[in-house]
C-alpha cells in the first residue's frame, strides 16, 4: 500500500507537469516503503538516503519548472503559487537540515508521510487551475 495514489490528484493540462506528479507520487511512495524496510528490518540506510536526496532534488525542480512557466505566461495567481511552494520548500528543508546534521531521520520521515495530504490539495486546488491556464496559453504561442 502506498502514501499517495496518482488516481488521487487532478490530470494536468500541460504534460510535464503530469509527468512530474506521477513521479513525485512514486518517489514518495518508495521513501515510505524503504523507511519501513529500515524501521522494522533495521537495514541499513544509505538506499534511503539517496532516495531522499532524490526527493528534495525533484522537488526543487518541479517548482523551479512550474515557476518558470506561470512567469513566461504570465500567471495572474504566480505570488500565492509561488508562496505555496516557499511554505513547502521552507518545511522540507528544515526536516532536511535535521535529517542530515544529526541523522535523525524522524523529522524528515515526518514531514514526507504528511506530504501526501498537501499534495493532494495543492495539486487540485492550485496545480490543476495552472496546467489549464497554462495549456491555454501555450496553444496561442
Amino acid at each position: 500500500m502506498g502514501l499517495i495514489y496518482a488516481e488521487q490528484v487532478e490530470e494536468m493540462d500541460v504534460a510535464k507537469m503530469q509527468t512530474t506528479h506521477v513521479n513525485e507520487i512514486q518517489i514518495l511512495n518508495d521513501i515510505d516503503k524503504l523507511a519501513t524496510q529500515c524501521q522494522i528490518q533495521k537495514t541499513p540506510t544509505d538506499t534511503l538516503e539517496v532516495k531522499l536526496y532524490e526527493y528534495v532534488e525533484h522537488v526543487h525542480k518541479h517548482f523551479e519548472n512550474e515557476e518558470r512557466l506561470m512567469k513566461k505566461y504570465n500567471f495572474p495567481s504566480y505570488d500565492m503559487h509561488k508562496t505555496a511552494h516557499d511554505i513547502f520548500l521552507s518545511d522540507l528543508e528544515y526536516s532536511s537540515r535535521e535529517w542530515r546534521k544529526y541523522g535523525d531521520f524522524k523529522k524528515i520521515l515526518n514531514f514526507i508521510r504528511k506530504t501526501p495530504e498537501w499534495i493532494v490539495l495543492h495539486v487540485n486546488s492550485v496545480d490543476a487551475p495552472t496546467a489549464a491556464y497554462l495549456a491555454q496559453r501555450m496553444t496561442e504561442d
